[in-house]
């Protein structure tokens, strides 16, 4: 198996990394999601994964600067794994496009999305 790691530099790439990432997480596990962001945690299920640069240590493996994002995907998804490092308001924007994405299927949770945006909001610290 290769080790080989690919970053994606390319902004329309990570985006495109980003949506599919929501894509796969689905309805079912959004709101899971959702509530590991509120304590900057990441959340994943095969083969995609979201990463919060406060998860590693400098000189572990895995990290990849002192702010940011991370979204990969791992094979057989893609042929080697890719990874999109945004900072935090663009993935706050991409969670929020996410967020609406999701309450087209279950308005239902309106409120709960909306409160969880906040707070995820004034945990990033973003204006």
């Amino acid at each position: 198996m290769s080790e080989e790691v690919f970053i994606i530099e390319e902004f329309s790439e990570k985006v495109e990394l980003m949506r599919l990432y929501y894509k796969i997480i689905g309805d079912r596990k959004f709101m899971e999601a959702i509530e590991n962001f509120k304590n900057k945690q990441g959340f994943g299920i095969d083969p995609v994964c979201c990463i919060f640069s406060n998860e590693y240590k400098p000189g572990e493996e895995g990290y990849f600067g002192e702010t940011g994002v991370n979204f990969s995907i791992q094979p057989p998804m893609a042929e080697v794994e890719e990874n999109a490092i945004v900072d935090e308001n663009v993935f706050f924007q991409y969670l929020t496009e996410a967020g609406e994405d999701y309450l087209t299927r279950r308005p239902q949770d309106r409120t709960r999305v909306e409160v969880s945006l906040k707070e995820i909001k004034e945990i990033l610290n973003l204006s």
